[in-house]
Formats: C-alpha cells, structure tokens, sequence
C-alpha cells in the first residue's frame, strides 16, 4: 500500500512537516509505504493547468500512485497555507484520468496552528477542498496546538511531538483509518 503525504509549510522543520513525518512512520507500523512532499517538493509556480514544471509532476505521480492521502497545512489566518492551496489545484491536473482527481482514496487531514479554534477552521477547509476533489475524508481529523512545540528546534520538537500522547493517539487513529480504508478500496493506478 502507498501512501503520498502532502506538507503545506513553507518552513523546514516545522510542526507540520514534523507531524507529516511522525504519520509516516506510524503508516510504516502498518505496513504501508509514504511518499512525503513538504516544502521543497511544493515549489510550484501559481497552477497553470499542463504545467510541465518537475514538481508539478512529481506530486501528481506520487498522487497517482497513493491508495491514500494525509495532508497537512499551518494554519494562517483560519484557512490552509497558499504553497497546500496551489499544489491542491494541480490536482486539477488529475481530471482526465481513471480514475479522476483523488476519487476512490481516502485522505486525512490535519491542521497545526496557534490554536486549535484556527486549525478547526482550517481542518474544514482542508475537508471541503477534497470532498470537491472526490477524496474519501477521514472521520478524524487533527489539529494541533503549536505553541509548546514552537520554541524548539530539530530533536527537541520531534521528541517533545512525539511524546504528546494525545496528540500521537489521535495520529494513530488518523492514519490507521486512511490505511484500512484504503485497503478495502484500493485504487487503480493510472
């Protein structure tokens, strides 16, 4: 089973990218192999549809390949991040095929922000994006409360993430449902 993990942040290293990568290796426990696309992968120019741009189509190749999705987007200003924004109108780029945009896989969604109020909104937005992209949305979304985790840096952020234990409990939750509904439902690759 494969997975494509989508990381809407700008800046490496943060809390988004760091729970991208801890549901990477909570989908490894499962058996599933991860695509993980962060910042440098989602250096897209404004979508243009048929962009020829290499990033453009590495994200849709990983997207294609994906039996299941989980992304994750900072929350700024109540709403997903513009770098998740643009690379989920590539998908676009999916319209043409069999099958269409992210239809038959199931995608989870998570949002880290300065609260989480902001990340619920931004969870919702995220939701109604791929349920307009014919995604299968997860039951449980995530946010998550970035300000204990936004004073720190590289070990000391992932040790401290990894050690919330309701924050990894309701991860776990997260990509066991992307994992088992994907493996009811697998998609055919394109």
């Amino acid at each position: 089973m494969e997975l494509a993990l989508v990381g809407g942040s700008l800046r490496p290293g943060s809390v988004s990218e760091r729970v991208l990568r801890a549901c990477a290796d909570l989908a490894a426990e499962h058996g599933a192999r991860s695509t993980v696309l962060t910042a440098e992968d989602l250096d897209l120019p404004l979508y243009r549809p048929g962009s020829p741009h290499r990033a453009a189509r590495e994200l849709l190749s990983a997207l294609r390949r994906a039996d299941g999705v989980i992304i994750a987007t900072p929350t700024y200003h109540g709403g997903v991040s513009g770098l998740l924004k643009n690379a989920l109108d590539y998908v676009e780029d999916l319209a043409g095929d069999t099958p269409a945009y992210l239809d038959g896989r199931v995608v989870g969604t998570v949002a880290v922000g300065w609260s989480e109020h902001g990340a619920a909104t931004a969870v919702a937005e995220l939701r109604t994006a791929v349920l307009c992209l014919r995604g299968w949305v997860t039951p449980m979304a995530v946010t998550v409360n970035s300000v204990p985790l936004s004073t720190l840096d590289g070990l000391a952020a992932d040790a401290a993430l990894r050690s919330d234990a309701r924050l990894m409990r309701r991860l776990e939750i997260l990509v066991g449902q992307v994992v088992d509904f994907a493996g009811t439902r697998l998609v055919t690759a394109v």
